[in-house]
């Protein structure tokens, strides 16, 4: 069948090779592609400069000069043509733009005068003029109200909205008391955008602005929305009539720039000026990020705590959006080997310099706190195939995470979100720093407190433990993909580093007792959707058994003498393990029944993997934790699933996929007393009376040695 064909290969991808303990990207074995983006890695960082790869990449592509746009230098040869400097004629339509009132057509005709006079064989003589006087007049009378003007006239021009900036930049070289001039306006300009007293010539514009401030006054999560990249906004596009002046006021002092814009409480306004920092957009510099980096104001303190300051996770947004961007770089689809290769090595080098800034920041340990979170949360959605794919954006975050902890050094986290963050948070964070733990940076974190969440009373369930519970495992058990899966994984290895994680597990799921009660007969409290109770207990139960595998499979990994106290102890939570199984298909009717039958074909495959084929309990062979009469056996499962042919074919096709020796899926059969044939004639009459219903995947019959 081809859905339980599909199941199957998935259960080779997690177990196939059997090469290390955790099932996906966080806990996988090291593969070759691995050893050598490592061995390329130092020399990949002292060939490399300190730059974004879009920086790198935008460096070798040929760049065409466009004559339509001016730049400071071109200001300032006109300005030096004029040996005598600019005429009293000039200081006429500065005093014009100051004081009266205008139009910009008005304001041409003045300047050409001008132009046939002192300029008449340069280029866009007249223009370049027209935009120097607004430059003067912004100089000599630095307010707002000569700013609007200006921006009505820019308004109306193209050129004039353009040049802007670089001919206050030319004019201030000329003149250094303009420097001061610019830096104040701009200051006043961003506190009137900042109370919204500073309005646009759209009054499109204006709404968007006010809309999306009101939306975000009324948002509890706030840092969310900023790690989601500020969703709906149009983006710096929104304040481009007052970006030329933003622009001169970077080039002319950085630092009091950073400074202004960090007070803002509205992420809006500031992410649109990080514009011109070169941060985002269209030619971010990374050089720029890393200043930013350096200034920008603590945003997250003792505990992980945000203050509300905007500017620092706006940059960590930054951040992963040029990691994102590494595999776009590449224009062809098709890659070689050796070009995802190289793409994983720029993203491990990228990830290096972004996670190395942020390590020297006194504030790091807790920026890393709320950061890791928001990078776990998108690693758990991902399959471990999808995080392997260096197009993913999981391998990105995987990689800011893989360096995150290798520069925690000293630094202490804190062992629990903040009381602030949003309550998916929580767990996100805990499977952030299992992987930390995992691969040796921190010492692994305490179980204890995550084990107690489970043991709810019945009055507990619907209470604030039983909230908190469902609120923590909510987004966990909508993004697992697989079984027992990433997530599942990260949760089980502090229980799996315990002194004895089978009986632990048995612990916690003997003390979920309540919640099979609500699955089996529903929650007396839940009047109108007593449904819906059952359903969520039973996919809590779900991640509980999936973290129960995985403690298995973590341990089994390590496992090489099925004499051993620890094999045994394995063997005796694999009998748990089923046995819960068996009673969940019983009770539970909801939409997760189809789940814990998945889960038979997973428990099938590991019993046969970890036995010693051939019965010799002294045998030297890796990976060992059953001994032949353990129960349940191989046949006891598929003897379990005999009254049920659909769920039998299943299990025999995930046994066929994982098991190149026929003779022992042959033994298994006859030890459990079922007549292959007669199966498969059963599932070939039902395809034919309803194809859809029972699909049949013949390639997979084929397998079963069936005609």
């Amino acid at each position: 069948m081809e859905k339980s064909a599909a199941l199957a290969t998935s259960i080779i991808a997690l177990l196939g090779g059997l090469l290390g303990v955790f099932i996906g990207q966080r806990m996988s074995a090291t593969t070759e592609s691995d050893k050598l983006v490592r061995g390329n890695l130092e020399r990949g960082r002292a060939e490399m400069n300190e730059q974004w790869p879009s920086e790198r990449h935008a460096e070798k592509r040929e760049i065409f000069a466009d004559s339509s746009f001016k730049t400071a230098q071109d200001f300032l040869s006109l300005l030096n043509a004029l040996p005598l400097g600019l005429p009293k004629a000039f200081d006429d339509i500065v005093s014009w733009i100051m004081e009266q009132d205008g139009d910009l057509s008005e304001l041409e005709q003045r300047t050409a005068q001008l132009a046939d006079e002192i300029a008449p064989t340069i280029p866009d003589g007249k223009t370049m003029l027209m935009t120097l006087a607004c430059g003067a007049a912004l100089e000599r009378t630095p307010s707002l109200r000569t700013w609007t003007k200006i921006n009505a006239f820019k308004y109306n021009s193209w050129q004039l909205a353009r040049w802007l900036s670089e001919a206050m930049t030319a004019y201030a070289e000329m003149n250094p008391s303009a420097c001061n001039a610019y830096v104040e306006l701009a200051k006043e300009a961003f506190a009137a955008l900042d109370n919204f007293t500073l309005k646009s010539q759209s009054a499109r514009t204006n709404e968007e602005r006010s809309g999306a401030w009101a939306y975000w006054n009324n948002r509890q999560d706030r840092l969310e929305e900023i790690w989601w990249g500020l969703r709906g906004w149009s983006g710096f596009m929104n304040y481009e009539e007052e970006l030329p002046l933003f622009q001169v006021f970077y080039k002319l002092n950085p630092d009091v720039f950073i400074r202004t814009i960090s007070r803002s409480a509205n992420p809006y306004l500031v992410s649109a000026l990080l514009f011109v920092a070169g941060i985002g957009a269209f030619s971010p510099r990374f050089s720029e990020w890393k200043r930013m980096i350096a200034a920008a104001p603590a945003a997250f303190e003792d505990g992980g705590k945000w203050n509300s300051s905007v500017l620092m996770p706006l940059l960590l947004v930054e951040a992963r959006n040029q990691l994102l961007q590494v595999p776009q770089n590449r224009r062809n689809l098709d890659l070689t080997p050796g070009e995802r290769d190289e793409i994983k090595q720029e993203i491990t080098s990228t990830a290096e310099l972004i996670v190395t800034a942020l390590a020297a920041r006194q504030d790091a340990s807790t920026t890393f706190a709320r950061w890791t979170p928001w990078l776990m949360r998108q690693i758990l959605g991902q399959t471990a195939k999808e995080i392997a794919d260096v197009k993913s954006a999981a391998l990105a975050d995987d990689a800011l995470i893989d360096v995150i902890g290798r520069k925690l050094g000293d630094s202490p986290l804190p062992q629990t979100s903040p009381g602030d963050a949003p309550l998916w948070e929580a767990w996100c964070y805990r499977c952030a720093l299992a992987s930390f733990a995992y691969n040796g940076h921190i010492q692994a974190p305490a179980w204890e407190g995550f084990g107690d969440e489970w043991r709810l009373s019945p009055e507990d369930w619907g209470g604030d433990k039983g909230r908190l519970l469902r609120e923590h495992a909510s987004l966990i058990t909508t993004l697992n993909k697989e079984i027992p899966g990433v997530a599942a994984n990260l949760l089980a290895y502090p229980i799996a580093q315990s002194l004895s994680p089978a009986e632990v597990w048995i612990g916690l799921w003997n003390d979920a007792n309540t919640l099979r009660e609500i699955v089996e007969f529903g929650d007396s409290d839940a009047v109108e959707d007593e449904y819906s109770s059952r359903s969520e207990a039973g996919r809590l139960l779900l991640l509980l058994f999936r973290i129960g595998l995985a403690i298995f499979d973590q341990g089994a990994a390590r496992s090489s003498d099925n004499n051993s106290l620890e094999a045994r102890s394995l063997a005796r939570l694999f009998k748990e393990l089923n046995s819960a199984t068996c009673e969940m298909r019983e009770i539970d009717s909801t939409l997760n029944h189809d789940e814990w039958f998945s889960v038979v074909q997973h428990l099938a495959v590991r019993r046969m993997i970890w036995e010693n084929p051939s019965g010799i309990e002294s045998a030297s062979m890796n990976f060992q934790v059953f001994k032949a009469n353990d129960a349940p056996t191989v046949s006891d499962i598929l003897s379990d699933a005999k009254g049920n042919v659909i769920e039998l074919v299943g299990i025999l096709q995930s046994l066929s996929l994982n098991s190149p020796d026929a003779s022992r899926l042959k033994t298994y059969l006859n030890l459990a007393s079922i007549d292959l044939s007669n199966i498969v004639h059963s599932i070939r009459t039902l395809n034919q009376y309803h194809p859809r219903k029972y699909p049949i995947d013949e390639a997979q019959l084929q397998k079963l040695g069936t005609h």
